[in-house]
This record gives structure tokens, sequence and C-alpha cells, in this order.
């Protein structure tokens, strides 16, 4: 049981960047139609040392770095949840016990998710994208998007595993006649 936890805690911590990004940052989990004739130009095959450096200032303009802090402190205090609820000890006691053996681990090797996701938008936006996009946020309206973006984001995500559980109970009770006919054990 810990293992699949512990694997689910380092999938969730690594994806913390992206989930604390504004939600166009991310890539839509429905592939969305392409318009004939884009308005934007196309996006540069390989990152240049001017898409990495304009990539570089736009996160750090989003605080990519404080934002991942914040996500993985989270996730980990979800699954310390769960831990403490299998093995019997107070929350606090394991939150103690991640935060001093695993997470560490974690903010050690932030550079490398900080690198990857660097040149991630180096390869999908040009520099030029990227520099304007970064003007953006430094507006007023950017600066209030910054502003919004964790509540909606956590909001969002909480709504929708909430919706996700409810669904899949439904439709499990629903269909479980169905599900073990066909050869699955429920």
């Amino acid at each position: 049981m810990r293992a699949p936890l512990i694997a689910l805690l380092g999938a969730a911590l690594l994806a913390g960047p992206v989930l604390a990004q504004p939600s166009q940052f991310r890539t839509p989990a429905t592939p969305t139609p392409t318009p004939a004739a884009p308005a934007t130009p196309a996006a540069p095959a390989a990152a240049t040392e001017e898409s990495r450096a304009a990539a570089r200032d736009l996160m750090a303009l989003l605080n990519t770095d404080a934002q991942s802090e914040q996500m993985m402190t989270a996730v980990s205090h979800q699954v310390a949840t769960v831990l403490a609820q299998s093995s019997g000890k107070p929350a606090a006691e394991v939150i103690a016990i991640i935060d001093e053996v695993l997470m560490p681990e974690f903010r050690q090797r932030m550079p490398e998710l900080r690198d990857f996701t660097v040149d991630l938008w180096a390869t999908q936006m040009t520099a030029p994208e990227l520099r304007e996009l970064k003007a953006f946020y430094e507006t007023p309206l950017g600066r209030r998007l910054q502003q919004v973006t964790p509540t909606v984001a956590a909001a969002s995500a909480a709504f929708g595993m909430k919706w996700g559980q409810e669904v899949a109970l439904s439709a499990l009770a629903k269909h479980r006649e169905t599900l073990r006919a066909r050869g699955l054990k429920i």
C-alpha cells in the first residue's frame, strides 16, 4: 500500500508546476481543433537560447518555483493523511516524517523540473511570444489573473476530484453486473 502512495506522491509533485501555472499554459486533455490559418507564428521546432531565456523570465515573473513548493506541500500533506490512516499514526507525525525524509529529495531535484519546464515552453512558443506573454502578465489584468488563478485552480481541482469520485461510484453501482459479466472483478 505504501509503495503506490509514495509513487503517487512523486507523480503529483512532478505535476505540481504544470498544475500551478495558469490553465491556459496546460495542454488540454482533449485536443482542440486547429484553425486552418493560425493567427500567431508557428512554434519553433527546437528551443533556442533566446527562447529559453524568455521562458526563464516568464517563469520567474509567474513565481513558478514558489507555486511548485506550495503544490508539493499540499500534495505531501494529502498523501500524509492517507499514510496516517493506513499506519495508525497521527497525521502531524506523518507530515513531519515526509517533510524530513522525502521532501528534501524533491527540493534538491527541483532544478531538473525547472529546466524541463523552461525547455518545454521554449519549444512550444517563440521568444517573441514568450516576451509578449510576460508583458501581458505585467499588466494590471495579467497581475489580477495571477492572483485569482491559484484559487480557481484549487477549487476546480477539488470539485473535479469530488465529481470524479461521485460519477465513478455511481457508474460502478449502476453497471456492476455488466462489468462482472465481462470478466472484471469488482
